[in-house]
């Protein structure tokens, strides 16, 4: 059984196929397991919502994995396909006897565990986390889900699986094979479906309840069930859980648009605006300014209405700019605390331009 895999594995590396070709039948066969995913979760999801919910989530993850692939060919598995045809022949592989099979196996639990490694430091530091909680700022949880990924994030993982690649000498086809794997694997386990055997499964690979409890709110939740594929590294490193989680996506803000998204995952949060207090009993206020003024003119008639509304202006005018020294004080405080955290991003000095042009702004037309 074993020599037969091996010359079928073989057969397939040995055949020709275009780059074009390898990428088209790659994409149509993940596009068929994704149209049938989604109408399984369709048809019996886990999670009953309103349709206009999951219709919003797929239409910003779509979106973003447009944005990804139209603008990004670093990001496309051809770019992975090219290291290994160039570097295959130079790896540690090389050195494995028996054949494809080995090959394959150790070459899919490396990248498997190497996803794993990496997804825990995007959860573990603050710099990878900025760029990982777009992922996880989904409310609705569904297969599109698999898609929604920050480009810098994209590129960085990218980046790592060619250098495992080029370290392992990694065979194009069984490249393209096991990216194909891990694809249909992560599309999986979003999808918003529950069935009978699930937990039996979950003992071998990750499935859809333990990648829920991925996507709790709640940290204590998020922080574990890293894997790809296998549910293995998470039973050895200790990060397995299984529980319900209550609540789906991240605390806080959590933009829903394409181009908020990425700025969310550089740190570049919308701004607070400070909403304009105004005096319970302004109109009393107003009333005793108009009566000043007529009583300057030792209440000359026909200027009623003329006082009031003066009177009426400088009192809006008054506390309209009170409250914009507080936004300036808020601001101000706010440049503090994104200056801190922008510093471990190194994008302290655009941050420090946006916002001193803000407040320049803010200076000119209000004071």
């Amino acid at each position: 059984m074993l020599n037969e895999l091996n010359e079928i594995l073989l057969a397939l590396s040995r055949i020709r196929w275009t780059l074009e070709l390898t990428g088209e039948m790659v994409a149509f066969a993940l596009l068929l397991c994704f149209a049938g995913l989604t109408n399984l979760e369709t048809r019996f999801p886990k999670i009953k919502r309103p349709a206009r919910h999951t219709q919003q989530s797929f239409k910003t993850n779509i979106s973003l994995f447009t944005f990804n692939s139209l603008f990004l060919s670093a990001c496309s598995v051809t770019t992975l396909y090219t290291v290994a045809e160039r570097y295959s022949d130079y790896g540690l592989l090389n050195y494995v006897p028996g054949g494809m099979v080995p090959k394959a196996i150790l070459a899919l639990l490396a990248t498997d565990l190497l996803l794993y490694f990496w997804h825990m430091a995007c959860h573990r530091f603050d710099v990878l986390w900025m760029l990982h909680r777009v992922h996880h700022n989904d409310p609705y949880l569904n297969v599109s889900t698999a898609y929604r990924l920050h480009f810098v994030e994209v590129l960085a993982t990218n980046g790592l699986k060619a250098l495992l690649i080029v370290l392992l000498g990694i065979d194009k086809m069984l490249v393209l094979m096991i990216e194909s794997i891990i694809t249909l694997s992560i599309m999986f386990h979003h999808t918003n479906i529950a069935f009978k055997y699930e937990h039996l499964l979950s003992h071998f690979i990750i499935v859809p309840f333990l990648h829920r409890v991925h996507h709790s709110t709640e940290r204590s939740e998020h922080d574990s069930n890293y894997g790809a594929l296998l549910s293995l590294w998470d039973k050895l490193f200790g990060t397995l859980l299984d529980v319900e989680p209550k609540k789906i996506g991240i605390k806080g803000e959590s933009p829903q648009s394409l181009f908020k998204l990425i700025q969310f995952g550089f740190g570049l949060e919308t701004p607070v605006t400070v909403a304009p207090t105004l005096p319970a009993d302004l109109d009393k206020m107003i009333a005793e300014a108009a009566y000043y003024k007529a009583e300057k003119r030792d209440f000359c008639p026909g200027y009623d209405y003329r006082d009031w509304l003066e009177a009426k202006n400088e009192m809006l005018n008054r506390y309209s700019r009170s409250n914009r020294r507080q936004q300036y004080s808020f601001l101000r405080k706010l440049i503090v605390v994104s200056a801190r955290k922008s510093k471990v991003l190194g994008l302290h000095k655009i941050n420090r331009a946006l916002h001193q042009q803000s407040l320049k702004n803010l200076m000119h037309h209000n004071f």
